[in-house]
C-alpha cells in the first residue's frame, strides 16, 4: 500500500487519504455505539439497595468523567499532530497555512474552497500514519513515552479478552462468525468488538475507560460456570512476538521493514481476542470457573511482567544515557505525536488508580 511507505513530495496517495478518513468516521461509529450500549444498560439496570446504588453512581460519574477526559485530551494532540502536519506541508508551497476552518458568512466562499481542496490535496500527499510512527520511534526519548504506552496496550488487551463476553448460544451450538465472538469469558458485555477495535485505532486510555463503564454496569452472571483457556504455550507466544516487535521497531525506523514491524504489533495484539472464539478452542487446554480465570493468565502476566521490565530497564538506561532525565521526560511535549502516547499513558494509570481505589471487591484476588 502507498500508505505505508514514505512518498515524495509530489507523489498522490488517495487509497491513505480515503483510509484515514474511514478512520476517524470509524473512531466516531464505534464510539456511538458503545456510548448507545452503555446508555441502554444503565437506564434499564436492575434495582439496587439505596447503598449500593449510591456506590455504583459514584463509580460511574467518576469513569465517565474519566473517559471525557481522555477523549478530550486525544482530541486534542491529534488535532494538534494533523496542523502539525498540514502547517509542514503547506510551508514549503508557499499556501496560506489555515490551520482551522471557519465557516461564517460565505461557506461557499472561493477562500474557503480553495482550502478545502488544499485539505485535500494534503491528505493525497502525505503519509500521515508513516510519520507518525516514524516521529514516536525515531529517538530514544520519544520511544521511552511510547514504549510505555505499548506496554499498557497489551495489559489492556489481554484484560478486555478476558472479562468481556462468552460466545453466544443458538440452539445449543456457537455461532462461528469471527466478529461476534471476539470475546472474554466474564461478563455479558454486548459489541465486545467494538471496544478491540477502538483500541486498535486509538490509544488505548479511552477504550480502557468505556470498558470500566462497561463493567460496572454489566457484572458478572454467573461466576461458577466453567470457561475454556488457551493453554501456557498458547497464551506466551504470541505475547513474546508482540515485544520482540516492540523491541525491534526503533532499531528499523529507516529501514523497509519498519511499518511491517508497526503492522505486526497491532495484530498481535488481537491474539488474545482470536484464541477466545470457537474455531481456535482446540488450542483450549483446560476449563475453569469464570471467577477465577485470572488465576489460569498467570503465564501471560509473569511473561508480559518480565518482558515489560526488561524492556523498560533497557530503554530507560539508553534514555538517560543519551539524553538525560529532563530531556526524556520532556519528549513527551516534543510532537503531538509522542504527547498522544505519553498522555494517554499518563491517563491509563490515572484510570487504573481510579478502577483499584474504587472498585477494590471486583479486584480479582486470584491474580
Amino acid at each position: 500500500m502507498a500508505l505505508l511507505a514514505n512518498n515524495n513530495d509530489s507523489v498522490h496517495n488517495v487509497t491513505g487519504a480515503y483510509l484515514f478518513t474511514a478512520y476517524v468516521l470509524a473512531s466516531l461509529l464505534l464510539t456511538t455505539l458503545i456510548a448507545v450500549d452503555l446508555y441502554q444498560a444503565y437506564r434499564y439496570r436492575p434495582s439496587l439497595p439505596s447503598k449500593q446504588s449510591n456506590q455504583v453512581s459514584k463509580q460511574l460519574q467518576v469513569f465517565v468523567a474519566l473517559a471525557v477526559l481522555n477523549f478530550s485530551t486525544l482530541s486534542y494532540h491529534m488535532l494538534s499532530y494533523l496542523i502539525y502536519s498540514y502547517q509542514d506541508w503547506a510551508e514549503p508551497k508557499g499556501l496560506a497555512i489555515r490551520p482551522t476552518l471557519y465557516l461564517t458568512k460565505h461557506p461557499l466562499s472561493s477562500s474557503n474552497l480553495g482550502f478545502i481542496a488544499h485539505l485535500w490535496q494534503w491528505l493525497t500527499e502525505s503519509t500521515l500514519f508513516f510519520h507518525f510512527a516514524k516521529t514516536i520511534c525515531e529517538n530514544s526519548a520519544n520511544f521511552w513515552w511510547t514504549l510505555h504506552a505499548l506496554h499498557v496496550s497489551a495489559g489492556s488487551a489481554l484484560f478486555l479478552s478476558i472479562e468481556g463476553k462468552e460466545g453466544e448460544q443458538k440452539d445449543g451450538v456457537q455461532i462461528l462468525w469471527l466478529i461476534r465472538n471476539l470475546a472474554g469469558s466474564r461478563r455479558q458485555v454486548p459489541h465486545l468488538w467494538a471496544y478491540l477495535f477502538i483500541g486498535q485505532i486509538l490509544p488505548i486510555s479511552f477504550a480502557q475507560s468505556l470498558f470500566c463503564i462497561a463493567m460496572i454496569l454489566f457484572p458478572v452472571p454467573d461466576p461458577t460456570r466453567t470457561v475454556k483457556v488457551p493453554g501456557p504455550l498458547v497464551q506466551c507466544l504470541p505475547l513474546l512476538a508482540y515485544y520482540f516487535s516492540v523491541f525491534s521497531a526503533p532499531l528499523v525506523v529507516n529501514k523497509p521493514a519498519f511499518m511491517s514491524i508497526i503492522v505486526a504489533i497491532r495484530l498481535l495484539l488481537l491474539c488474545p481476542f482470536v484464541f477466545r472464539i470457537p474455531l481456535f478452542q482446540v488450542f483450549a487446554s483446560k476449563s475453569v470457573y469464570a471467577n477465577g480465570i485470572h488465576s489460569s493468565y498467570l503465564a501471560s502476566y509473569h511473561v508480559g511482567l518480565i518482558c515489560s521490565l526488561l524492556l523498560c530497564v533497557e530503554q530507560t538506561c539508553m534514555s538517560l544515557t543519551e539524553n538525560g532525565l529532563g530531556t526524556t521526560l520532556a519528549a513527551i511535549n516534543s510532537n503531538p505525536a509522542v504527547s498522544a502516547l505519553g498522555y494517554d499513558f499518563v491517563l491509563y494509570l490515572v484510570l487504573c488508580f481510579a478502577w483499584v481505589t474504587l472498585n477494590p471487591d471486583l479486584v480479582d484476588v486470584s491474580m
